[in-house]
């Protein structure tokens, strides 16, 4: 009973400081000036690391002070704590490259795969969506950086021990610095010179390479992109277990200090580097005592490299200390009894210091249970455990990260803290990543090309016996349609489309412009630069331009379309003008949908309404809508 009471207080307590902390940070928000978004952002992952490796390692601290108790490590100082669930989507106990997925991307996945959903279609991770959004990029890890942890902010997969795809991955990415280990695709026996083959693709794409620190410091200047690795001779490896590590090994802590000499510049957007403890890990699995307790403080270390870069940008800094799992199932207790000591681990350490270690023989160095058993350490497993991970976190943002939360929240809330919005949606990445396992385009295909109502659209079914015609011949009917998109957006996605050099392309485009402000002309001349670059790199394509629709305001369901009824029929008269120049074919399809159909056209353009019974909400499509816009356009399909 005095266990449940004590238990139930520490929740009350726990619940009472996350509220608290998070209204705090609502309310700094509100105000304003009081409170900066994040600007440089450093999420550290201990991988394997739950609550019981942290507080094993600061009883460790407290003993070699002689002291009863606990000695904290950097970020435990930190003045937010949260706590986070860790489970996939396919298991209660995640594996590392599900749960890198879930940090860097905001959704869970499948064991084992990396950088993709359930489905294995791509996610897109917060990495790149800051990329685009103009800010420097830096992944960082102790093990190889196209491990589980570090791949998943960069790579997709539905294997996670690919490593030789996925490090090809790496230069694609375009972030701006990679360090730690080297590639462990680079040592597959299944490619013909896999080590070869990556290397010259790294350089391919402007990436200088540099081994170890003294080459890091001659060849920085020059460097556009940088990957800092070990020295030769260790080239591909892990960087070394602290215990056995010599003088002239990089630590973590080196590569962060570079990451941040690398990128940081007084004038720009921002940064996100994230860094992974990847050797906690390793010795968790391997129920080494020695081993987990110094590679969680060689990551604290690293942490407190950046916290000395927080110290210079207190107010546009944020840190936050995670994990991706629990490995092992720590206990700080075995058997019976009220005790454990860890006295004899620093003559365990010793008695492998400076031995040539490797990752192969380092666990074979002393007899391990035995220390656990000395220790009165226990362990429940060698595998990874399903219970929730510790979150710290400080500087701007950070009361975002109190309180309980999923793994999944953890990459939003720091988008939130930096106040980055996406260039484009989730929805979007998803179709575009969809589109790209698809087969190409090609010359014998016909593209449907536009926004929600055109991806509404059962184009290959309305239109069957077309489209098995063009299947004859290697062709079929192709909806490239996405909710949300503006012409900006079909700008960005147009090349695949272009260089497949398609028979027909029916384009619809500008709803959702309108409801981001845009002025008539500016929408008109937008959607126009889609269909122009369509003409020049694809002059055999026939291009029917549709009018925009009408919407509905009644439905009082899109308020950033209210009051703008009248823009349709405007940018409409624009587009035909336009088409007329460009000698473009020019559907019109907006008198077709009107309550009244045309008899509406002599009303003002504020009245001239979507009809009622063909929408559901007034601006998409029922069936019976489809219907109309199917026979309008069946003599151009075929």
């Amino acid at each position: 009973m005095r266990l449940k009471g004590l238990f139930s207080k520490m929740m009350l307590c726990f619940a009472v400081v996350a509220f608290l902390s998070t209204t705090t940070y609502a309310q700094c928000q509100q105000a304003g000036s009081e409170c900066k978004p994040a600007k440089y952002v450093f999420l550290f992952i201990g991988d394997g690391m739950g609550f019981s490796h942290i507080a094993l390692t600061e009883a460790y601290n407290a003993a070699k002070l002689n002291k009863i108790g606990s000695e904290p490590l950097h970020f435990t100082q930190f003045p937010v704590l949260g706590m986070a669930t860790t489970y996939s989507a396919s298991n209660m106990i995640t594996c590392s490259s599900a749960a890198a997925t879930a940090l860097a991307s905001g959704y869970k996945t499948k064991n084992n795969h990396l950088g993709v959903g359930p489905d294995s279609v791509n996610v897109h991770q917060i990495s790149y969506k800051l990329k685009e959004l103009g800010y420097s990029i830096g992944i960082m890890t102790s093990v190889t950086i196209d491990h589980a942890t570090p791949a998943g902010f960069y790579g997709h997969s539905a294997n996670r021990s690919s490593y030789f795809d996925i490090s090809l991955q790496l230069p694609e990415s375009g972030f701006d610095f990679f360090g730690g280990g080297g590639f462990e695709g680079a040592k597959s026996k299944k490619i013909e010179n896999a080590e070869r083959k990556i290397y010259e693709k790294v350089e391919n794409y402007g990436y200088t390479v540099a081994y170890g620190l003294e080459d890091y410091k001659a060849k920085k200047n020059g460097a556009e992109k940088m990957i800092l690795f070990q020295e030769k001779p260790k080239k591909d490896e892990i960087l070394p277990f602290v215990i056995g590590r010599s003088d002239n090994d990089m630590a973590l802590k080196d590569v962060v200090a570079s990451a941040i000499d690398f990128i940081y510049k007084p004038d720009m957007k921002g940064f996100f580097m994230m860094c992974e403890g990847g050797k906690i890990d390793w010795s968790a699995h391997n129920n080494d005592v020695a081993g987990t307790i110094t590679e969680t403080i060689d990551m604290d270390e690293a942490v407190a490299v950046a916290y000395e870069f927080y110290k210079q940008h207190p107010d546009e800094t944020l840190i936050v200390v995670t994990a991706d799992h629990e490995t092992g199932g720590l206990t700080l207790g075995r058997t019976k009894g009220y005790t454990f000591d860890l006295s004899g681990i620093d003559a365990s350490i010793k008695s492998v210091d400076g031995k040539n270690l490797t990752v192969e023989n380092y666990m074979k160095q002393e007899p391990l249970d035995s220390i656990s058993k000395a220790c009165k350490i226990g362990w429940t497993t060698s595998s990874h455990t399903g219970g929730a991970v510790p979150v710290f976190a400080v500087g701007a943002g950070s009361r975002l990260f109190a309180g309980r939360m999923n793994n999944t929240d953890i990459p939003k809330k720091i988008m939130k803290a930096m106040g980055a919005v996406a260039k484009y949606t989730d929805h979007y990445y998803r179709r575009v990543d969809i589109f790209a396992d698809e087969a190409p385009i090609s010359s014998n295909d016909i593209v449907f090309l536009g926004n929600s109502l055109t991806e509404g659209g059962k184009w290959s079914e309305y239109f069957a016996d077309v489209n098995a015609k063009l299947n004859k011949k290697g062709g079929a009917i192709r909806n490239r349609g996405i909710i949300g998109d503006t012409f900006g957006g079909i700008n960005d996605r147009l090349d695949p489309i272009l260089e497949g050099k398609p028979a027909k392309l029916f384009f619809l485009c500008g709803t959702n412009d309108i409801s981001h402000n845009l002025s008539a002309d500016s929408i008109a001349n937008g959607v126009m630069s889609v269909v122009k670059r369509v003409k020049a790199a694809s002059p055999k394509t026939k291009i029917y331009l549709q009018s925009l629709l009408p919407f509905n305001e009644s439905f009082n369901r899109y308020k950033l379309l209210t009051g703008k009824t009248a823009m349709v029929s405007e940018i409409n008269a624009k587009l035909a003008k336009m088409a007329k120049e460009e000698k473009v074919e020019f559907v019109n399809l907006y008198p077709l949908f009107l309550e009244n159909g045309a008899e509406d056209l002599k009303k003002p353009a504020s009245e001239q309404v979507l009809r009622k019974s063909i929408t559901r909400d007034g601006l998409h499509l029922t069936q019976d809508g489809y219907k109309i816009w199917i026979e309008a356009i069946r003599k151009y399909v075929k």
